[in-house]
């Protein structure tokens, strides 16, 4: 089993799906009044040996992989929410401490190769929330009401977590919402005894949509499988819960933009 990503580009007004790579985008207003729309669909498709050998990758390869792709926005600060309601009964306890280590991974840039965390972004958490992201069950954005909400509700077939992320004119994020499904998949925070299935690691699926927020792109699932944006993962695969060093690399990068 394995999961991809498919990015689409849009207005807030209206979304145009594109495979793989944001396009163009067209603004709302004009100069620094500007603001843009990028979403992200978590899904995954049937069978492929890619995830076994990413799985199997050493640490090594890991740190010695510095591959990146960036997009053209980037975190300066961002205060997220938490919704947990619908959360799966399994992990109603812990997920919002996953969700809250993903958000610190990135922020510090953790990584498995000991390099030095960075001070780039900023990411705080700003507590509980009744708010939900505004995202829908069909996987569209639903609006831009300023805030960074992640919570839990329905999504299409196949289609594990959905990002809406906006920033401005000056390529900055002013919000950012991820909705997970709580439907069809299975999510764990510790990886069970034997693991089998389609059961998944919610810090993983996390740190790689918190990734894409920062403004990092997907790098090739094959020549770059150990880097935690390659897009392609097994159920249960805990590996790339931190950064390789290509991520790691992608996160520096974005500071100097």
């Amino acid at each position: 089993m394995r999961r991809s990503i498919t990015t689409l580009a849009a207005t807030a007004l209206a979304a145009a799906s594109v495979i793989i790579a944001a396009q163009p985008v067209t603004s709302l207003a004009t100069a620094d009044d500007q603001v843009f729309l990028v979403a992200e669909a978590f899904t995954y498709d049937e069978g492929d040996a890619v995830t076994a050998t990413a799985a199997a990758a050493s640490a090594a390869s890991a740190c010695e992989d510095t591959t990146y792709a960036l997009k053209t926005w980037k975190v300066g600060t961002l205060n997220w929410l938490y919704n947990g309601d619908g959360v799966p009964a399994n992990i109603a306890s812990t997920a919002l401490g996953a969700i809250t280590t993903s958000t610190n991974t990135v922020a510090k840039g953790t990584n498995r190769c000991g390099l030095t965390n960075l001070t780039t972004s900023t990411y705080t958490y700003g507590g509980t929330t009744t708010l939900k992201p505004q995202v829908s069950a069909t996987a569209t954005c639903t609006g831009n009401d300023n805030k960074s909400v992640t919570g839990w509700g329905t999504l299409p077939a196949k289609v594990l977590a959905y990002t809406c992320t906006y920033y401005n004119a000056k390529g900055v994020v002013i919000a950012s919402d991820t909705l997970i499904d709580n439907v069809a998949y299975t999510w764990f925070t510790t990886k069970p005894a034997n693991c089998t299935g389609q059961q998944y690691d919610l810090e993983t699926t996390l740190t790689h949509e918190r990734l894409h927020t920062a403004g990092l792109g997907h790098v090739d699932q094959t020549n770059n499988a150990t880097q935690t944006m390659t897009p392609a993962s097994s159920p249960c695969d805990t590996s790339r819960r931190l950064l390789g060093a290509g991520d790691y690399a992608g996160l520096k990068a974005l500071a100097t933009k």
